[in-house]
């Protein structure tokens, strides 16, 4: 089980520099056909982009004693509150803001926090994500 003492555990704050190439990559990958796109303004869903910065996902796991093969990312919620554009430096900060079971501890769920926010300190967006981990050898029927 992971330490429930852990929920509100933060990765030290890092900064983002919003590259053109990359935005345009992103655009692509995801089908993206609005030129607005291709011309400065970055999609919402880019914030998850940024978010993965440095590991930082792979770094929070590790925090939690978490195997990496034992996880399944199960959902994500995004709230936009300000446009990012190409070349705004932007600050992330990544929290663990809950974690709970299921099926007597078969299944934990980490939900983790990240906040968006310019060099102004506006905040630009807010993302939860929802991360399941599947505990040992027990057997979990769907």
């Amino acid at each position: 089980m992971i330490s429930r003492a852990l929920i509100g555990l933060s990765l030290p704050t890092f900064q983002v520099t919003v590259d053109a190439e990359r935005v345009r990559l992103f655009a692509q990958a995801i089908g993206e056909t609005n030129p607005d796109y291709f011309n400065g303004i970055v999609p919402p869903t880019f914030l998850k982009a940024i978010d993965g910065e440095n590991n930082s996902s792979r770094r929070i796991l590790e925090l939690l004693d978490v195997e990496l093969t034992n996880v399944l990312h199960v959902e994500q919620q995004f709230d936009y509150f300000a446009p990012v554009h190409v070349g705004d430096c932007i600050t992330v900060n990544r929290k663990v803001i809950d974690i709970h079971d299921k099926r007597d501890g078969a299944l934990e769920f980490i939900v983790i926090e990240s906040l968006f926010s310019n060099v102004s300190d506006q905040l630009l967006g807010r993302a939860k994500q929802w991360v399941m981990v599947r505990n040992g050898a027990r057997k979990v029927n769907a």
